[in-house]
Protein backbone atom coordinates (compact mmCIF):
# COMPACT_ATOMS: atom_id res chain seq x y z
CA UNK A 1 0.00 0.00 0.00
CA UNK A 2 0.95 3.47 -0.47
CA UNK A 3 2.63 5.52 2.25
CA UNK A 4 -0.44 7.88 3.97
CA UNK A 5 0.66 11.21 4.09
CA UNK A 6 0.52 12.94 7.67
CA UNK A 7 -2.67 14.32 7.66
CA UNK A 8 -4.03 10.77 6.70
CA UNK A 9 -2.48 9.25 9.12
CA UNK A 10 -3.81 12.14 11.58
CA UNK A 11 -7.27 11.05 10.40
CA UNK A 12 -6.71 7.60 11.43
CA UNK A 13 -5.42 7.28 14.42
CA UNK A 14 -7.96 10.45 16.19
CA UNK A 15 -10.58 8.77 15.09
CA UNK A 16 -10.38 5.15 15.70
CA UNK A 17 -12.62 3.74 17.23
CA UNK A 18 -15.16 5.66 15.56
CA UNK A 19 -17.48 7.53 17.88
CA UNK A 20 -19.56 9.53 16.15
CA UNK A 21 -20.70 9.73 12.26
CA UNK A 22 -18.58 12.65 11.46
CA UNK A 23 -15.64 10.04 12.44
CA UNK A 24 -17.07 7.43 10.50
CA UNK A 25 -17.22 9.94 7.21
CA UNK A 26 -13.68 10.69 8.21
CA UNK A 27 -12.04 7.49 7.60
CA UNK A 28 -14.12 6.27 5.17
CA UNK A 29 -13.34 9.14 3.34
CA UNK A 30 -9.39 8.57 4.27
CA UNK A 31 -9.58 4.93 3.17
CA UNK A 32 -11.74 4.92 -0.15
CA UNK A 33 -8.87 5.52 -2.31
CA UNK A 34 -7.06 2.68 -0.90
CA UNK A 35 -10.21 0.40 -0.30
CA UNK A 36 -10.96 0.45 -3.96
CA UNK A 37 -7.02 0.12 -5.35
CA UNK A 38 -6.10 -2.77 -2.12
CA UNK A 39 -9.98 -4.49 -1.42
CA UNK A 40 -8.58 -7.53 0.34
CA UNK A 41 -6.02 -5.78 2.14
CA UNK A 42 -8.54 -3.24 3.62
CA UNK A 43 -10.95 -6.25 4.41
CA UNK A 44 -8.17 -8.49 6.53
CA UNK A 45 -7.42 -4.91 8.27
CA UNK A 46 -10.79 -4.38 9.15
CA UNK A 47 -11.20 -7.86 9.86
CA UNK A 48 -8.50 -8.05 12.34
CA UNK A 49 -9.00 -4.68 14.11
CA UNK A 50 -13.29 -5.75 14.53
CA UNK A 51 -12.45 -9.58 15.74
CA UNK A 52 -9.72 -7.73 18.61
CA UNK A 53 -12.50 -5.20 19.59
CA UNK A 54 -15.08 -7.57 20.28
CA UNK A 55 -12.24 -10.08 21.26
CA UNK A 56 -12.10 -7.89 24.54
CA UNK A 57 -15.51 -5.81 24.54
CA UNK A 58 -14.00 -2.65 22.99
CA UNK A 59 -17.07 -0.47 21.84
CA UNK A 60 -17.15 0.83 18.87
CA UNK A 61 -17.74 -2.30 16.88
CA UNK A 62 -20.93 -1.00 15.02
CA UNK A 63 -19.02 1.94 13.89
CA UNK A 64 -16.70 -0.30 11.80
CA UNK A 65 -19.83 -1.77 10.18
CA UNK A 66 -20.84 1.32 9.29
CA UNK A 67 -17.20 1.68 7.80
CA UNK A 68 -17.89 -1.55 5.76
CA UNK A 69 -20.76 -0.68 4.30
CA UNK A 70 -19.44 2.50 3.30
CA UNK A 71 -16.13 0.90 1.89
CA UNK A 72 -17.71 -2.15 0.15
CA UNK A 73 -21.25 -1.48 -0.34
CA UNK A 74 -24.39 -3.02 1.39
CA UNK A 75 -23.86 -6.44 0.31
CA UNK A 76 -20.16 -7.14 0.15
CA UNK A 77 -19.90 -5.18 3.65
CA UNK A 78 -22.87 -6.85 5.01
CA UNK A 79 -20.78 -10.17 3.93
CA UNK A 80 -17.60 -8.95 5.88
CA UNK A 81 -19.23 -7.87 8.41
CA UNK A 82 -21.36 -11.35 9.22
CA UNK A 83 -17.85 -13.10 8.70
CA UNK A 84 -16.24 -10.91 11.17
CA UNK A 85 -18.65 -10.70 13.84
CA UNK A 86 -19.09 -14.48 13.57
CA UNK A 87 -15.05 -14.91 14.22
CA UNK A 88 -15.00 -11.72 16.97
CA UNK A 89 -17.94 -14.22 19.09
CA UNK A 90 -15.76 -17.19 18.60
CA UNK A 91 -12.64 -15.52 19.61
CA UNK A 92 -14.62 -14.14 22.51
CA UNK A 93 -15.49 -17.29 23.24
CA UNK A 94 -12.46 -18.83 23.65
CA UNK A 95 -11.15 -16.10 25.99
CA UNK A 96 -14.13 -17.17 27.86
CA UNK A 97 -12.70 -20.54 27.86
CA UNK A 98 -9.23 -19.38 28.53
CA UNK A 99 -9.41 -16.68 31.00
CA UNK A 100 -12.86 -14.85 32.39
CA UNK A 101 -14.68 -18.11 33.77
CA UNK A 102 -13.74 -16.70 37.17
CA UNK A 103 -14.50 -13.25 36.32
CA UNK A 104 -17.72 -14.29 34.93
CA UNK A 105 -18.76 -15.98 37.45
CA UNK A 106 -18.14 -13.44 39.97
CA UNK A 107 -19.79 -10.76 37.90
CA UNK A 108 -22.54 -12.61 36.77
CA UNK A 109 -23.25 -14.97 38.91
CA UNK A 110 -26.76 -14.71 39.35
CA UNK A 111 -27.52 -14.17 35.36
CA UNK A 112 -25.48 -17.31 34.33
CA UNK A 113 -27.05 -19.36 36.22
CA UNK A 114 -30.25 -18.18 35.43
CA UNK A 115 -29.02 -18.55 31.23
CA UNK A 116 -27.50 -22.20 31.75
CA UNK A 117 -31.08 -23.18 33.05
CA UNK A 118 -32.21 -21.86 30.06
CA UNK A 119 -29.76 -23.47 27.83
CA UNK A 120 -30.81 -26.78 29.54
CA UNK A 121 -34.33 -26.62 28.37
CA UNK A 122 -33.78 -25.69 25.22
CA UNK A 123 -30.74 -28.29 24.76
CA UNK A 124 -32.99 -29.74 21.26
CA UNK A 125 -33.27 -26.65 20.05
CA UNK A 126 -30.46 -24.06 20.77
CA UNK A 127 -30.92 -22.58 17.23
CA UNK A 128 -33.81 -21.08 17.86
CA UNK A 129 -33.24 -19.80 21.26
CA UNK A 130 -29.68 -18.02 20.30
CA UNK A 131 -31.48 -16.53 17.49
CA UNK A 132 -33.92 -15.14 19.54
CA UNK A 133 -31.62 -13.95 21.83
CA UNK A 134 -28.77 -12.42 19.49
CA UNK A 135 -32.36 -10.44 17.44
CA UNK A 136 -33.27 -9.19 20.79
CA UNK A 137 -32.02 -7.07 23.48
CA UNK A 138 -32.94 -9.93 25.92
CA UNK A 139 -29.21 -10.28 26.61
CA UNK A 140 -26.09 -8.23 25.54
CA UNK A 141 -24.13 -9.70 23.01
CA UNK A 142 -20.88 -9.54 25.32
CA UNK A 143 -22.40 -11.52 27.85
CA UNK A 144 -23.50 -14.36 25.27
CA UNK A 145 -20.47 -14.62 23.88
CA UNK A 146 -18.58 -14.69 27.62
CA UNK A 147 -21.27 -16.85 29.28
CA UNK A 148 -21.84 -19.36 26.57
CA UNK A 149 -18.65 -21.93 27.07
CA UNK A 150 -19.62 -21.41 31.09
CA UNK A 151 -23.32 -22.89 30.47
CA UNK A 152 -21.98 -25.73 27.91
CA UNK A 153 -22.91 -24.51 24.59
CA UNK A 154 -20.38 -26.37 22.57
CA UNK A 155 -18.28 -24.05 20.26
CA UNK A 156 -18.34 -26.45 17.11
CA UNK A 157 -22.26 -26.01 16.87
CA UNK A 158 -22.54 -22.60 18.24
CA UNK A 159 -19.26 -21.03 16.45
CA UNK A 160 -19.83 -21.90 13.18
CA UNK A 161 -22.26 -23.52 10.58
CA UNK A 162 -22.55 -27.30 11.12
CA UNK A 163 -25.17 -30.07 10.58
CA UNK A 164 -23.17 -31.83 14.00
CA UNK A 165 -25.76 -34.16 16.13
CA UNK A 166 -28.47 -34.12 13.94
CA UNK A 167 -29.16 -30.11 14.12
CA UNK A 168 -28.79 -26.78 13.13
CA UNK A 169 -27.01 -25.13 16.52
CA UNK A 170 -25.82 -22.19 17.48
CA UNK A 171 -23.32 -21.00 14.74
CA UNK A 172 -25.83 -20.72 12.65
CA UNK A 173 -27.82 -18.91 15.73
CA UNK A 174 -24.62 -16.53 16.13
CA UNK A 175 -24.70 -15.71 12.43
CA UNK A 176 -28.31 -15.89 11.88
CA UNK A 177 -29.36 -14.03 14.89
CA UNK A 178 -26.78 -10.68 14.07
CA UNK A 179 -27.92 -10.68 10.64
CA UNK A 180 -30.11 -8.32 10.77
CA UNK A 181 -28.61 -5.66 12.91
CA UNK A 182 -25.46 -6.34 10.52
CA UNK A 183 -27.50 -6.05 7.51
CA UNK A 184 -28.66 -2.48 8.84
CA UNK A 185 -25.64 -1.40 9.59
CA UNK A 186 -23.87 -2.32 6.33
CA UNK A 187 -26.59 -0.54 4.69
CA UNK A 188 -26.99 2.71 6.45
CA UNK A 189 -22.96 2.84 6.01
CA UNK A 190 -23.48 2.68 2.62
CA UNK A 191 -25.92 5.40 2.74
CA UNK A 192 -24.42 7.81 5.08
CA UNK A 193 -25.28 10.90 3.29
CA UNK A 194 -29.12 9.85 4.03
CA UNK A 195 -28.07 9.83 8.33
CA UNK A 196 -27.62 12.96 10.57
CA UNK A 197 -26.51 10.88 13.19
CA UNK A 198 -25.82 7.13 14.66
CA UNK A 199 -29.11 7.05 16.66
CA UNK A 200 -30.42 6.79 12.53
CA UNK A 201 -29.53 3.22 12.63
CA UNK A 202 -33.11 2.79 14.55
CA UNK A 203 -35.33 5.01 12.86
CA UNK A 204 -38.42 3.07 11.73
CA UNK A 205 -37.19 2.66 7.93
CA UNK A 206 -34.03 0.81 9.11
CA UNK A 207 -35.65 -1.15 11.67
CA UNK A 208 -38.54 -2.17 8.83
CA UNK A 209 -35.37 -2.86 6.67
CA UNK A 210 -33.63 -4.89 9.72
CA UNK A 211 -36.87 -6.80 10.56
CA UNK A 212 -37.24 -8.17 7.00
CA UNK A 213 -33.57 -9.04 7.06
CA UNK A 214 -34.59 -11.06 10.41
CA UNK A 215 -37.70 -12.77 8.60
CA UNK A 216 -35.71 -14.46 6.17
CA UNK A 217 -32.90 -15.33 8.30
CA UNK A 218 -35.45 -17.13 10.43
CA UNK A 219 -36.24 -19.71 7.11
CA UNK A 220 -34.05 -22.10 8.10
CA UNK A 221 -35.30 -22.30 11.51
CA UNK A 222 -39.08 -22.74 10.39
CA UNK A 223 -37.80 -25.34 7.45
CA UNK A 224 -35.97 -27.19 10.32
CA UNK A 225 -39.16 -27.31 13.12
CA UNK A 226 -40.97 -28.35 9.75
CA UNK A 227 -38.97 -31.12 9.24
CA UNK A 228 -38.97 -31.99 12.96
CA UNK A 229 -42.82 -31.86 12.59
CA UNK A 230 -42.93 -34.07 9.41
CA UNK A 231 -40.74 -36.77 11.10
CA UNK A 232 -42.73 -36.80 14.58
CA UNK A 233 -45.72 -37.53 12.49
CA UNK A 234 -44.26 -40.24 9.96
CA UNK A 235 -43.26 -42.22 13.08
CA UNK A 236 -46.32 -42.12 14.81
CA UNK A 237 -48.07 -43.13 11.94
CA UNK A 238 -45.45 -46.07 11.79
CA UNK A 239 -46.24 -47.38 15.75
CA UNK A 240 -49.95 -47.13 14.91
CA UNK A 241 -49.13 -49.28 11.29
Amino acid sequence: MPRLQAHELHALVHNFPPSSLPAVITLRDTLLAYAETYPKTVAVGILMLYSIMQTFAIPGTISLSLLSGALYGSTRGFLLVAAVSTAGSCSCYGMSCLLWRPIARAVWADRIEGFKSEVAKRRHDLLSYIIFLRVTPMLPNVFINVASPIVGVPLLDWGAWGLVGGGWWGGGGTLIGCAPNNFMAAHAGDHLSDLDSLADLYNPRMLLLGLTVGCIALLPVYMKHRHDKERAIAMLAQKIR
